[in-house]
């Protein structure tokens, strides 16, 4: 609430400065800032350091508005290795979006891959409260199921909410249904894991499928089961709900890797954690990041 109380009032500088105070969109801004401050209070804080984050510089922000453009820029200003603090940079001019949220307005789903495998939130919200995941309402249903992959979380802002919704899933399919055309997403998520990425555990009959890492497809509703993929054969299998729990991809158990170099876009796919932990440690020990590389994977139970 406090990012988007200082969005707001800097939006509404920039209106004054123009001599502008009659717009529909400045008076936009007034009641805003009106709302926020009556929920929070004055708050007269300078330099608003939100997740440490730093602003995406303007020359990038005009890259990301060319799609031919935009992963050659936003690869080279992130860095070798991966400058941590610049994955949670905002745009100042376009609601204080992050990168992932870029990615997913772009369709780019190599982008937004390296972004979630490099560590980027797959839950910031803009100065909206909008999430990459309500972003995805409208169409882009790869980059929804990819969001939903690395665990992103259904969420609402209160006013979602008070608008007669039971929790944040109902308001997500209310959302999606009223304000976008991708009924399949409705679809997905409306059972607990459409859409995410699970390991198979609970099959004393198939004990070599148990922990096995797959990407659920669908709920068969009629017969109570999920339809799954496994990674690396992309075979398909029935399983019931307790047969799944969720393992939502993460940095250093990612499944995949997805690699830009020399103008191109790699994919390179894991059969094991161990497997991709070592090949993300021997990366990072390239780019002279191998120390922080070892201790966290020492702080994981492999």
């Amino acid at each position: 609430m406090i990012m988007q109380l200082d969005f707001h009032r800097k939006q509404k500088l920039k209106h004054e400065a123009r001599g502008d105070t009659t717009s529909a969109e400045y008076k936009i801004h007034v009641e805003q800032i009106k709302d926020l401050e009556a929920e929070i209070g004055d708050y007269e804080g300078e330099g608003i350091d939100y997740d440490r984050c730093m602003d995406v510089p303007k020359e990038i922000s005009k890259a990301l508005k060319k799609k031919n453009k935009m992963m050659k820029k936003v690869i080279k200003w992130l860095g070798s290795p991966v400058d941590k603090k610049k994955l949670s940079a905002r745009d100042p001019g376009h609601l204080n979006s992050t990168l992932v949220h870029v990615a997913v307005y772009a369709a780019n789903s190599d982008l937004l891959s390296i972004l979630l495998q490099h560590g980027a939130d797959v839950n910031a919200s803009d100065a909206k409260g909008t999430t990459p995941l309500m972003i995805t309402t409208q169409t882009c249903l790869e980059q929804a199921k990819l969001l939903l992959e690395w665990g992103a979380e259904i969420s609402f802002c209160r006013s979602v909410l008070q608008s007669g919704s039971k929790n944040d899933k109902d308001a997500f399919i209310q959302f999606v249904i009223r304000n976008g055309n991708n009924a399949q997403l409705a679809t997905l998520v409306s059972s607990e894991f459409g859409g995410r990425r699970c390991e198979v555990i609970n099959l004393p009959n198939h004990p070599q499928l148990n922990g096995m890492t797959c990407v659920v497809e669908k709920y068969i509703t009629k017969k109570d089961k999920y339809k799954i993929i496994f990674e690396g054969s992309g075979n398909a299998a029935l399983v019931g709900p307790n047969n799944l729990k969720r393992r939502d991809r993460s940095p250093l158990d990612c499944g995949y890797y997805i690699l830009f170099k020399n103008g191109k876009v790699s994919r390179r796919d894991f059969a094991t954690k161990e497997e991709c932990q070592t090949y993300v440690a021997s990366l990072d020990s390239s780019s002279g990041d191998a120390e922080g590389t070892a201790e966290e994977l020492s702080s994981l139970k492999l």
